[in-house]
């Protein structure tokens, strides 16, 4: 995602030009000799073709992220079901004082089915968020930008540049938020498999398990498990929201700049 900025303008072009500008002399090349001297010194058709294939690409991302923005609801409800089942029946195993009743295999047994729950709920929130991205139909541009660039330029001419643009912006958040609750997920988990380690060590320990195996050390110690687990995965979301970010004010700008061109063409 990190060459998904799509420089669509040359870096040896003045700041004031733009690729719309070369649209319209490219379609008029043949009519001016002067045109096509200018165009030495342009981007070709094909470095053009290249870029509308990039854009279309990174949209086809947004898609993705925009089908993942219709089923944030869904995994929110899916994986607070589980956690609510796993959180009522903690609560029940405390109220009844289940530690001290069964044996300590019976109890370590009865808490381990338990952490199953939040685990299951995960993974079918997660599972259900897949499905339906991975319903989401791409590349259908395909074969249309397989005429080159006529092709490319009707298919940006074609544009819808404020919905493209409202997509991006919609995709880009459901991103962020996704990956913020499947951390938290993960870290609510992390948290409570340490509290069974504790009450594993419990037994070894009849005197009571490590001071870091309970409370507020606890919780900072699952978050620094959680984020070494997941920094490969934290960063690559970081760099794909920042890589939109820049591609959705490379957008504003170009969409402006192609306009004015089309307006005074």
């Amino acid at each position: 995602m990190s060459s998904l900025y799509i420089c669509l303008i040359p870096h040896n072009r003045p700041p004031t030009s733009s690729l719309a500008y070369e649209w319209a002399a490219l379609q008029d090349r043949e009519d001016s000799p002067k045109v096509r001297s200018y165009m030495k010194g342009m981007m070709t058709e094909e470095s053009i073709v290249s870029k509308v294939e990039e854009l279309m690409e990174t949209l086809d991302h947004v898609k993705r992220y925009n089908a993942l923005a219709k089923s944030l609801k869904k995994f929110t409800v899916v994986m607070a079901s589980f956690f609510i089942i796993f959180f009522v029946l903690r609560g029940l195993v405390d109220f009844f004082d289940l530690g001290s009743t069964l044996d300590k295999p019976v109890f370590l047994s009865v808490l381990f089915l338990l952490l199953l729950i939040p685990v299951v709920g995960i993974a079918a929130a997660v599972l259900t968020v897949r499905k339906r991205v991975n319903s989401v139909r791409t590349g259908e541009w395909k074969e249309e930008l397989s005429h080159n660039f006529p092709s490319a330029l009707k298919i940006l001419m074609e544009l819808d540049w404020d919905k493209t643009l409202d997509e991006i912006s919609v995709g880009r958040l459901s991103y962020f938020l996704y990956g913020l609750l499947k951390t938290a997920a993960y870290w609510v988990v992390t948290f409570f498999v340490l509290g069974f380690i504790g009450a594993t060590l419990s037994i070894f320990f009849p005197h009571g398990a490590p001071p870091f195996f309970g409370g507020f050390l606890m919780g900072l110690l699952s978050l620094l498990i959680v984020f070494l687990v997941l920094r490969d995965d934290l960063l690559r979301r970081y760099k794909e929201i920042r890589s939109l970010d820049m591609l959705l004010w490379e957008l504003r700008w170009f969409s402006l700049e192609f306009r004015r061109a089309e307006f005074q063409t």
